[in-house]
């Protein structure tokens, strides 16, 4: 519509103006050399916009013709980049069908026409894995950083991602490693890493990484608690094999949170118990963690003490007793540690107590070895006996190695 009324507009105008000229008495006398030339101011100006029109005319065509060649190239190429896409699209369908032969052949056949190459190399790194060529694999993951320097993340976490696939832990545990340093708050970094950090036992990187793990990975808290212990069992482990100073600084490095969880703790006290099991230290952390938790395992562990004043802790077990007087696990720490004292009768009495109420070879043969370090030889025999009936066998336990050398007791004190 607004084309019409410009159009009559302009027609209207050139009609008024015809007849405007129309009506002048002028004229245009044009003089070149010996040629003269004299006609009508109308003529004159309808012959100059002829030409005008026509060379407007002239520029458009000479316009278009000089534009054709790249008009062409614009053509061709995006007729190749739909080739190219046709080609990307058939490849991550045939990767996706499990056919990676002919998926590999496809994604690369066009990766050089097209605008994504390095999503072409990044499916096809993947297709070759699939197919079992990791040197294939390797060159496309190193064509892809070529091609697109600013896709080292993704580029990155795939070549991860295959060698984790691939069970190839330590290149896994170095890539990433260099991943987190340029990303450290990746989500997907931290969990690999993670992964890798756990199979590798790698318990002291694992512990460091956990602060970020919390604050940035997509981990549910159980998964989160089951890695916390991994790393804190296994950085107490190795420095229990350096040591117990090293044992102790290992410790005092895990926060206080970890260091209340039960089966940190007893990571760290069963080391503890190898290492130093007359620790004062050890026995003051064991009564104040069964303060907060009433844990049977703490109370077997607090039975094993090799403390220089055994009856100390006895006394302090044997209080428990008044709370806890049917607990065969107690009883059988309580005995523990009245044989640590040298109070044989008592000694007798719980482990006779907590073999009636939970029968194990471990009660059974530290009663049957203490019945024959009293004489009782027949009882001893049929304590063995079922020792043996409860445990195929039972091995000597080393605190009862000092009772055989000792003197059988005529009376308790």
């Amino acid at each position: 519509m607004k084309r019409l009324f410009l159009f009559l507009l302009v027609l209207f105008a050139s009609a008024v103006t015809a007849l405007w000229f129309h009506e002048q008495a002028g004229y245009v006398l044009i003089s070149a050399g010996d040629l003269t030339m004299e006609t009508s101011l109308f003529f004159a100006v309808g012959v100059l916009a002829v030409m005008v029109v026509a060379l407007l005319l002239v520029a458009g065509i000479v316009r278009r013709v000089g534009a054709m060649p790249q008009g062409m190239r614009r053509w061709l190429a995006d007729r190749r980049a739909g080739r190219s896409r046709d080609q990307l699209v058939r490849g991550l369908a045939r990767l996706a069908e499990g056919d990676y032969q002919e998926a590999e052949r496809l994604l690369i056949r066009a990766v050089d026409r097209s605008e994504t190459s390095v999503l072409h190399y990044l499916s096809a790194a993947w297709a070759a894995h699939r197919a079992g060529a990791d040197g294939r694999r390797d060159s496309y993951l190193a064509m892809a950083d070529k091609a697109d320097p600013d896709a080292q993340l993704a580029i990155g976490l795939l070549q991860a991602q295959l060698y984790l696939e691939d069970e190839q832990w330590e290149t896994a545990f170095a890539t990433l490693n260099l991943l987190q340093e340029r990303y450290p708050r990746n989500p997907r970094v931290l969990e690999m890493l993670a992964r890798a950090c756990e199979v590798l036992g790698e318990a002291d990187r694992l512990l460091d990484l956990l602060p970020r793990l919390r604050r940035h990975a997509d981990m549910d808290s159980e998964r989160l608690h089951a890695l916390g212990l991994t790393a804190a069992t296994g950085v107490l482990e190795q420095a229990r094999r350096r040591g117990r100073e090293a044992l102790e600084r290992a410790w005092e490095r895990l926060p206080r949170a970890m260091q209340e969880d039960p089966d940190v703790l007893l990571a760290y006290v069963d080391g503890m118990l190898e290492l130093a099991p007359g620790s004062e230290q050890l026995e003051k952390r064991l009564r104040l963690a069964l303060r907060k938790d009433w844990d049977l395992r703490i109370i077997e562990r607090y039975g094993r003490l090799e403390l220089d004043d055994p009856e100390r802790a006895f006394n302090v077990a044997e209080g428990w007793l008044r709370e806890h007087p049917e607990d065969p696990v107690l009883l059988l720490a309580v005995g523990r540690l009245a044989i640590r004292s040298s109070l044989w009768g008592r000694a007798r009495s719980y482990l006779e107590a907590s073999v009636s109420r939970q029968p194990s070879a471990e009660a059974f043969y530290l009663l049957a070895d203490l019945l024959e370090h009293l004489g009782e030889r027949d009882a001893a025999r049929r304590a063995y006996r079922r020792a043996a009936e409860h445990a195929g066998g039972f091995r000597a336990l080393p605190e009862l190695e000092g009772v055989r050398r000792q003197e059988p007791a005529t009376a308790e004190s």
